[in-house]
């Protein structure tokens, strides 16, 4: 993918602050009792789960008395959850906590096993601290990487995904122009090339304005546990006349909509809660994206 042209720069841009301009305008019409999707924190009552200094995840109770009895060695104590494994390095870690979902797997805990590694990365660390089953992450509380994109129009409207009613999480609910889980070893980069073909049809190429908008930390209870993702979040200028067109089934169809409808939906719970976060965090941030590789 070649350099953005000064044009192609200003031009999403533009879109940007026209969109913008608009939302803000329609979250002061909004009731006060319409607040917009924002990242919240683990129930009170959820304990963390540690290796060494670094938190891991979030566990209710009876979870981290199950990950005690399948991971050595821990130590379970009132308010916290040790795995002794400092030291270790991280394929060691990746291999026995690896066995331990799996174990977990067997007995019935993990349906939504995929066979997908994902990596987990300390605050502020570029090296994965392990790799384990992307189910886990989710049963265990884990912060995993997903990248999002918004996709806009030159005349500052942006298209909205609707997610297939056979989707296992938020289905039917409204999304971003794409949006996808980072496998382990996947750059962020990569992962927003093929999501926007996958999800909408797009190939990523010179003629289209990308910017990196920064990333979010969002996190929700979701089927008895602490789900958390950090968003790495893209702006997009699609060009004049193109419009996105699902692959993968994993979208019912498409929307192009004004700012002010947006805000209205995101109000009204129609977006899932990382979609909400990720147009919010679009609008913040500036700089841009790396080139693909």
């Amino acid at each position: 993918m070649s350099a953005h042209t000064p044009q192609q720069s200003d031009a999403l841009e533009r879109a940007i602050k026209h969109f913008r301009a608009a939302w803000e305008i329609a979250r002061l019409a909004l009731p006060r009792s319409a607040g917009l999707a924002m990242p919240s924190e683990p129930p009170p009552e959820f304990i963390p789960w540690f290796c060494g200094h670094i938190v891991l995840g979030y566990l209710s109770p009876p979870r981290a008395r199950l990950l005690a009895a399948h991971l050595t060695p821990t130590r379970l104590q009132a308010h916290r959850l040790d795995w002794d494994a400092g030291q270790w390095s991280a394929p060691q870690r990746s291999a026995a906590l690896q066995n331990a979902l799996l174990r977990l797997r067997a007995q019935g805990y993990l349906p939504g096993w995929r066979n997908e590694p994902f990596a987990f990365f300390a605050e502020g660390c570029d090296t994965a601290l392990l790799q384990a089953e992307r189910a886990g992450f989710y049963f265990l509380g884990m912060r995993s990487d997903a990248a999002h994109v918004n996709g806009f129009t030159a005349d500052g409207r942006m298209w909205i995904a609707r997610r297939s009613a056979n989707k296992a999480v938020d289905p039917g609910l409204l999304d971003n122009l794409c949006a996808g889980g980072l496998s382990a070893d996947e750059t962020p980069m990569h992962a927003v090339t093929r999501e926007l073909f996958e999800e909408a049809g797009l190939h990523l190429r010179a003629a289209h304005s990308l910017r990196y908008a920064g990333s979010v930390n969002v996190g929700r209870v979701r089927e008895g546990g602490w789900h958390a993702e950090r968003l790495q979040v893209y702006s997009l200028l699609l060009a004049t006349g193109e419009q996105p067109a699902n692959q993968d089934g994993e979208v019912q169809d498409f929307q192009l909509l004004e700012a002010p409808e947006i805000a209205r939906l995101i109000a009204g719970g129609q977006f899932t809660p990382d979609a909400a976060a990720a147009i919010s965090q679009g609008l913040l941030t500036p700089g841009w994206a790396p080139q693909a590789s």
